[in-house]
């Protein structure tokens, strides 16, 4: 690893601590918030941006997100992938010590078997090039963006109905970390664009030549929405741990078709790289869908202030 590699390792460290860090601080704000809906998204607008510690939150991910743009100039998407993700474990961490959450061995395997692919992921990277100017056109970011949004807008939805029904069982968190991955991810994609452009072309460009600073702060919006309402039912734990699944996985696929960043030319590593993606498929689909309610810890699932009519 070359000396630029070192500094943008760190850089993408500090990117990814700041920014679970704003997460930490949202899933506090979200039990001072009245009860937010995916199906009302003017009440939910309303309860979040006027909310003073949700909106400190918002500040800390940008000063993260901001970090990250600077990293992802320095860095091959493959490589920034695994410390993006190991930083995981600090939200782990925060989450069983301070709001009393605790994993079951089932979920404790699941995070097991991603952070063995993300070790998989850095380890099959063969190339340090960054692909710094090879950006894809407007028609494969939209062809990315456009199912990232159906995803978005099914989770807000659905998750009211499945959630609020007679005899609906509480969710674990599996779908909003899906639902916010998937948007998140494709902001942070459209985020590596920007950098890419601001490395090639300056600041100018990065900012109004191209959509991808408007797709990352659209995506992010919507992945964000989700994240609340999933942080304020469920634990955060299990929301951001399937969240980086997600994101991180989508990151690397996605990674190779809008900047051509190459895979592993080695057999091995290429086996190395495609195994990682499915154990990190593996994870997703072994985590448990519901709550064992017996089980759930009141500390870390204090309800809500009820919305007032």
């Amino acid at each position: 690893m070359g000396g630029s590699d070192i500094r943008g390792a760190i850089l993408a460290l500090m990117a990814t601590l700041i920014y679970y860090l704003g997460f930490i601080v949202f899933r506090v704000s979200a039990n001072r918030m009245p009860e937010l809906r995916g199906t009302r998204p003017f009440s939910l607008i309303r309860y979040t941006y006027t909310n003073w510690l949700w909106l400190s939150g918002l500040v800390i991910v940008l000063a993260g997100v901001t970090t990250q743009v600077k990293a992802l100039t320095m860095l091959p998407l493959s490589l920034a992938q695994p410390i993006f993700a190991a930083s995981l474990i600090f939200v782990l961490f925060y989450a069983g010590v301070f709001f009393g959450e605790r994993l079951s061995g089932r979920e404790w395997a699941c995070v097991g078997l991603f952070g063995l692919a993300t070790v998989m992921v850095g380890g099959s990277n063969g190339s340090r090039e960054v692909m710094t100017s090879s950006v894809a056109g407007p028609v494969v970011l939209f062809a990315i963006v456009i199912p990232g949004i159906l995803v978005g807008v099914a989770v807000l939805v659905g998750g009211d109905i499945r959630t609020f029904g007679r005899h609906a069982r509480p969710l674990a968190g599996i779908a909003y970390g899906i639902g916010c991955g998937v948007s998140l991810g494709v902001s942070e994609l459209a985020l590596k664009g920007v950098a890419a452009i601001y490395n090639a072309h300056g600041l100018a460009a990065a900012l109004y030549g191209t959509p991808y600073p408007y797709v990352a702060v659209g995506m992010a919006a919507l992945g964000l929405a989700q994240l609340q309402i999933g942080l304020q039912r469920c634990r955060m734990s299990i929301v951001v741990s399937v969240l980086t699944v997600t994101a991180k996985t989508q990151l690397v696929i996605l990674g190779t078709v809008l900047y051509k960043e190459p895979w592993p030319s080695d057999r091995l590593l290429l086996a190395l790289r495609i195994g990682a993606f499915v154990l990190a498929g593996a994870a997703l689909v072994l985590f448990p869908r519901h709550e064992a309610v017996e089980e759930r810890s009141g500390a870390a699932l204090a309800s809500p202030a009820r919305e007032r009519a």
